[in-house]
């Protein structure tokens, strides 16, 4: 059902092999020498399964259909595993070069890829996202999200999309919630709500 999921998360790893050729940046790397080696073992071991199969234990599905979709926290182990199943596919070596430019990016980041369904082709716009932790809640500080969905059947709309936040103030072992809101109707006051639960210290 979700031939679309998996270009997204291809395209989402493909982009990481461009323009890796720049000199590292001195940021230390957020998971060890051994979990890198785990990560890109796990990612040519699965090298046959889709990317969506490969982040179904990272991803929170609230099912198919107008007002729900599904949530996957990137980790540092999921991108070195997405990056060496990408390289396996193409027949590549994986580069140490494209492991530490992908690490390093987002090393002080909490980082989703959405998936949302909605019911109209400029839903997306609509779209809020907040981090909410202890009581507290914090704005993305990027956001990615096409000005129009895609068609799924039955007529729903797909909308992908990319959120990150600072990991400032959350710890690595916190239980937070990913919500996220948008509208029913283009012009109604009506909202769809989504709420993703994810405890941080259950992902590699």
């Amino acid at each position: 059902m979700f031939k679309k999921i998996v270009i997204f998360f291809s395209l989402t790893a493909v982009i990481f092999f461009s323009g890796c050729n720049k000199k590292s940046v001195e940021v230390p790397l957020p998971i060890s020498e051994g979990e890198i080696e785990e990560a890109i073992e796990f990612g040519i071991k699965n090298a046959e399964l889709s990317p969506t199969e490969i982040a179904s234990d990272w991803t929170v599905n609230l099912g198919y259909g107008e007002g729900k979709g599904s949530a996957t926290l990137i980790t540092p182990f999921l991108r070195t595993a997405l990056l060496a199943k990408q390289a396996q596919q193409m027949g590549q070596q994986v580069r140490r070069e494209v492991i530490e430019k992908a690490l390093t990016e987002d090393a002080d980041m909490i980082v989703f890829e959405v998936l949302l369904f909605g019911g109209y082709p400029q839903f997306g716009r609509s779209v809020k996202f907040l981090l909410k932790y202890d009581k507290k809640e914090f704005m993305p500080v990027y956001t990615f999200i096409p000005s129009y969905s895609e068609m799924g059947r039955d007529y729903t709309q797909i909308v992908k999309s990319r959120v990150k936040f600072k990991k400032t103030d959350i710890p690595s072992d916190a239980k937070v919630v990913l919500w996220i809101q948008f509208n029913v109707e283009p012009e109604g006051k009506e909202k769809y709500t989504c709420e993703f639960d994810f405890d941080l210290s259950k992902y590699r």
